[in-house]
């Protein structure tokens, strides 16, 4: 069994990089999500979802 690296993968790896203390994922219906704690997030794609946690972020809610 090999493998495979697609794009989602390097995107993946990009949200973590930039949000300390978030996971994040690919689901099945093609959502884009991220959670910390009891804090949960959802979008079609991966810049609606930093745009989500960047104002998320931005009203006060850090770590």
């Amino acid at each position: 069994m090999r493998h495979m690296v697609g794009p989602a993968d390097g995107r993946l790896q990009e949200l973590a990089s930039d949000y300390s203390g978030w996971r994040f994922g690919l689901g099945g219906s093609g959502h884009w999500w991220a959670v910390r704690g009891n804090e949960f997030f959802r979008a079609l794609s991966p810049e609606e979802l930093k745009s989500r946690l960047d104002e998320h972020l931005a009203a006060g809610h850090e770590a």
